[in-house]
């Protein structure tokens, strides 16, 4: 049955203009007292979906650190892109899982057809950072509630949303793909009728998924247990996905590689993570 709410085949990385034709308001350049700072960097020379572009204006972007120096929040072209096809898909009551760093509510209330945005942050620190930047800048009311977007989804059902959009795993990396399926199952239970599911870098992480299968297999039947057993301290994560794509393809070379990798891609999206 064709699934209405969420579309597993919707790429956020497709090229659109659109990111550079909504005005940003920036998180200014900032060290906070918790100890996360922001940086303000000027790029014209950056990488966009793996590709190395040279934009032809210099390109004032933030970057937000955590108290151990590791970046985790940014807002380069790769990032508004992305945020921008979410954007067009987006309308009516909004909920927000990850505020981020304000990206997403400025691009829906300008691409979109938003009504209201309800956002879920787990970290106050991000709030008290971002939120004075959108005030008065959105065209549309935000209320922001600090908590687990996970724990509001699977506890009671209040509001019907008719876009929930999700933001909340660390990197675009396909060993994440059971616990992000396992927010979308919750959050359908929050969907009012006719209401749309996405979820950030989704279609990518599927293909992630599908070109270590496509490696899996591409090595001989006999040899692929040593060879995952190879890379389970790269991702312990994401070779433990791999484990029932071994278990199904175990002593058979591979001759419809369209079959096999159609097999991968529906796994990847069907499993779901345990509570």
């Amino acid at each position: 049955m064709h699934d209405t709410a969420f579309d597993p085949e919707f790429d956020d990385r497709d090229w659109t203009p659109d990111w550079m034709a909504v005005p940003i308001a920036p998180v200014p350049a900032m060290a906070h007292p918790s100890g996360y700072r922001v940086e303000r960097r000027v790029v014209q020379e950056t990488e966009i979906f793996g590709q190395p572009y040279r934009l032809t204006v210099p390109f004032d972007c933030r970057l937000l650190f955590d108290p151990a120096g590791r970046l985790w929040m940014s807002d380069t072209p790769q990032e508004r892109i992305m945020m921008a096809n979410n954007a067009r898909r987006s309308r009516g009551h909004v909920l927000v899982g990850g505020l981020g760093l304000g990206l997403y509510p400025q691009m829906a209330a300008a691409l979109g057809r938003v009504e209201r945005f309800t956002a879920i942050e787990q970290s106050p620190v991000v709030q008290a950072i971002v939120e004075p930047a959108l005030a008065g800048v959105l065209s549309v009311s935000l209320a922001i509630r600090i908590g687990d977007i996970e724990d509001m989804l699977a506890g009671p059902v209040g509001d019907a949303y008719d876009t929930i959009f999700l933001d909340t795993w660390p990197a675009l990396d396909a060993a994440y793909l059971p616990a992000v399926n396992r927010l979308r199952e919750l959050a359908r239970a929050h969907l009012a009728p006719g209401g749309t599911i996405l979820l950030w870098g989704y279609r990518w992480m599927v293909e992630l998924f599908e070109d270590a299968c496509r490696d899996l297999l591409a090595v001989e039947p006999g040899a692929r247990a040593a060879w995952l057993d190879a890379h389970a301290g790269r991702s312990p994560q994401g070779v433990a996905l791999l484990g029932p794509v071994l278990e199904r393809f175990a002593g058979t070379p591979i001759d419809d590689w369209d079959a096999a990798l159609a097999w991968c891609r529906a796994y990847a999206i069907g499993v779901v993570a345990t509570a």
